[in-house]
């Protein structure tokens, strides 16, 4: 079967869960893959230019596969349909599966754009520079907002978002073709209100029957950084302009910046209070806003993929969607009332505090 994610999909998690339970079987029952990126990269690139597509790799690793019940994964696959039916239609045609099966796993599209700005964009030097020139032609005086906030701001006023039935519905179009070799399942993560066992829920989309215990196998992996790297950072690279950005990049010194994390709270230093600098209403008007604008959607996409419409209702707090006009009016409501000079020492004391416990790491080493 493919996993394919998407990113922020609890795709960590499930990779970790699936070593782990793969270490505890015999190989000739059950098989995992987590696939190269690099070499998934090539090959879509490939096709994409309708060029002969180097699936050498690929290959290689369907052959590989000893288990009854096999999973070969990585979360860019849920960006890249014709890569997914390619893999699919080579693992049945050329590798003498019997039935390949797709899982993806979704979430609410602003749950996704925190977690994504957490770990990637506070540091993506293009997207920081394009969330300020969206306030500056709001007549928006951006440094009042956080780079959160701006993330999300600049999202919510584009229009565009991530759309779940749009994907699947290219899912499933692109495999009607494979007729009833190929099934193609999805479910929303789990989340604090309706919680449960996720490698559990993969192998029941998987058509996967297995009788083991699998809450010991369930990992939680959830990779985000301390508040003070992604101010101190997204500040930073922010205040560079148009210059050319520096380390470390959205997907580079990951291992690097959890050491300064782990710093952090032995170099001394206090920022303050972030709620008292950002107050945290704003951010939850931009998250209403982004649930209810995509709720329509969500709804077609959970009835297409039989996916409980529950986890994407939007919350109790407001009724009904503002508009973009009513937004922006909210943003300009949060300038008045924020203390410029507040907010610049709390970046300035968290970039101070980060190189504090930069200096450190890179010292200690």
């Amino acid at each position: 079967m493919i996993h394919i994610g998407a990113q922020k999909c609890a795709s960590s998690s499930l990779q970790a869960s699936l070593r782990l339970y793969q270490a505890a079987c015999d190989k000739n029952l059950f098989s995992f893959v987590f696939l190269n990126p690099a070499q998934l990269r090539a090959a879509s690139d490939a096709l994409t230019l309708k060029k002969d597509a180097p699936f050498q790799y690929i290959d290689r690793i369907l052959s590989g596969l000893k288990g009854s019940f096999s999973v070969v994964s990585h979360e860019m696959l849920g960006n890249r349909p014709a890569l997914v039916q390619a893999i699919a239609r080579r693992a049945l045609r050329q590798h003498s599966f019997d039935h390949v099966v797709v899982v993806g796993y979704t979430r609410l599209q602003s749950s996704y754009h925190i977690s994504a700005f957490k770990q990637w964009f506070f540091r993506d030097h293009k997207k920081l520079r394009h969330d300020i020139s969206v306030l500056k032609n709001l007549e928006l005086p951006w440094r009042k907002f956080s780079s959160l906030e701006r993330s999300l701001f600049a999202l919510a006023v584009s229009g565009r978002d991530r759309s779940w039935f749009a994907n699947y519905k290219k899912f499933l179009a692109g495999c009607a073709s494979f007729s009833d070799q190929l099934t193609i399942s999805s479910n929303h993560i789990p989340t604090k209100s309706n919680p449960y066992l996720l490698l559990e829920d993969f192998f029941r989309l998987s058509d996967y029957e297995c009788v083991d215990d699998l809450s010991s196998y369930d990992v939680r992996k959830n990779i985000s950084f301390h508040p003070v790297v992604v101010h101190a950072l997204s500040a930073h690279f922010a205040s560079l302009g148009s210059r050319v950005s520096c380390f470390p990049g959205p997907h580079e010194g990951n291992r690097w910046l959890f050491r300064i994390c782990d710093r952090l709270d032995n170099v001394g230093g206090d920022v303050g209070d972030e709620k008292e600098v950002f107050p945290a209403d704003f951010v939850r008007s931009i998250v209403d806003y982004l649930d209810h604008f995509n709720y329509s959607n969500n709804l077609k996409y959970c009835r297409l993929m039989s996916v409980d419409e529950s986890y994407f209702k939007p919350s109790d707090s407001s009724d009904s969607l503002l508009s973009k006009d009513q937004l922006v009016h909210l943003a300009h409501r949060a300038t008045e009332s924020r203390d410029q000079k507040k907010i610049d020492d709390y970046l300035l004391n968290s970039e101070n505090l980060f190189m504090n416990a930069a200096r450190a790491e890179i010292i200690s080493t």
